[in-house]
């Protein structure tokens, strides 16, 4: 009698079958995420290079570059917190936003009152609610997956003011008695507030001076969409600021200590060491408010500093503020990616370069100036 052909797997041979496919998705899911990580980094220096051809097309029709912080008031209905203009910085625009018109964005830029501030909600004014928040794909890295998620965190890339202190930027001004007035500062990067810099200006060279840099943008982990008060479980992410770095030597009695980096490079590199291990631990004075806003033009929202080197433990750095702080109070905030390795750096002649973390923390403070005499090298800086 003749038995019958036999059909299908035994199920020794299904479990071989399964283990062979186990080993080439093994083998091929990485080699597809490297795929996709790098097509996603390559959309960044797109970005990035939008950002350039718009800075020197504003070079060209203003001839300057964009101040990092424009000046303007709080708000022409409801005045400052002492009944007069509030002229801060952290009321300005960013150059982001000053350059709208020429990253195809025309719409938008004059939908814009640059009269008033762009922020909204609370003391400040309603009148640019539209613009401030709009969400453009060109200012955020696809990479960085907490940027632009729920119309939060709208910017991934930011303005250089080179080694000078984030505190130094507040230059206070009372002579008019206006409330909140600052006088315009100088910065030793390319932007800095209320003033504006050219080309002529940056004796550095323009392939050696950092005009963008990408950053990480906060977690926002404490609420779910905005930490606007103290924590009581912050989230250690990299992106996010350390508020209470107990460092009297930056911002003493309200007023900063360290104009630049160059006035004590040594205090400055002990001080990130002592920022980032108070930050592996800190449980209350955790911020996550880095790149909330292209649109405001405010240290920490969207300019930065080269004083911390890239990807760093830590976002960024200040004294004696809470969870609820803004990163404008910040000595230092600094560029970070979610690329493998270092973060993608706009220089000032337009050209886009992918600076690796292991930077010598020197040479990232030389890319910082624009005129700091430094003389470094290609295969130095990238």
């Amino acid at each position: 009698m003749k038995s019958k052909d036999r059909s299908g797997f035994t199920l020794i041979e299904l479990l071989v079958v399964i283990a062979i496919i186990a080993v080439l998705i093994g083998l091929l899911l990485p080699a597809v995420q490297a795929a996709r990580e790098a097509a996603r980094r390559i959309q960044c220096t797109n970005n990035l290079k939008q950002i350039g051809l718009a800075l020197h097309n504003y070079h060209s029709a203003q001839n300057s570059f964009p101040p990092g912080i424009s000046m303007t008031i709080q708000s022409s209905l409801t005045g400052g917190t002492g009944g007069g203009p509030d002229y801060a910085s952290w009321n300005g625009w960013s150059a982001q936003a000053l350059m709208l018109s020429y990253m195809e964005q025309a719409p938008l830029y004059n939908a814009a009152n640059f009269n008033v501030a762009p922020m909204a909600g609370g003391p400040w004014n309603n009148v640019n609610l539209t613009v401030e928040n709009a969400v453009l794909a060109t200012f955020l890295c696809p990479s960085d997956p907490n940027a632009g998620a729920g119309r939060n965190y709208t910017n991934s890339y930011a303005a250089s003011v080179g080694t000078t202190t984030g505190t130094s930027i507040y230059s206070w001004d009372q002579g008019n008695a206006a409330d909140n007035q600052q006088g315009i500062t100088d910065s030793s990067g390319l932007f800095t507030w209320a003033k504006s810099y050219a080309i002529g200006n940056i004796t550095d060279g323009t392939s050696n001076t950092i005009a963008v840099a990408e950053w990480l943008v906060g977690d926002a982990k404490a609420t779910g969409v905005v930490n606007t008060t103290a924590s009581t479980s912050p989230s250690h992410y990299r992106a996010n600021l350390e508020m209470n770095d107990g460092n009297t030597a930056s911002w003493g009695g309200g007023q900063p200590g360290y104009f630049d980096v160059s006035t004590d490079p040594l205090t400055i590199r002990n001080q990130l060491k002592v920022c980032g291990t108070v930050f592996a631990s800190d449980n209350t004075n955790v911020s996550d408010f880095k790149g909330w806003r292209w649109a405001n033009g405010a240290f920490g929202f969207a300019t930065f500093n080269t004083v911390q080197p890239p990807n760093d433990t830590v976002g960024g750095c200040s004294n004696g503020q809470s969870a609820g702080g803004w990163p404008d109070n910040c000595w230092t905030v600094g560029a970070a990616s979610a690329h493998p390795g270092g973060v993608n750096t706009l220089m000032t002649d337009g050209s886009v370069h992918f600076v690796k973390s292991t930077i010598g923390l020197n040479i990232w403070w030389a890319l910082g100036t624009k005129a700091g005499g430094e003389v470094i090298s290609a295969d130095q800086a990238f």
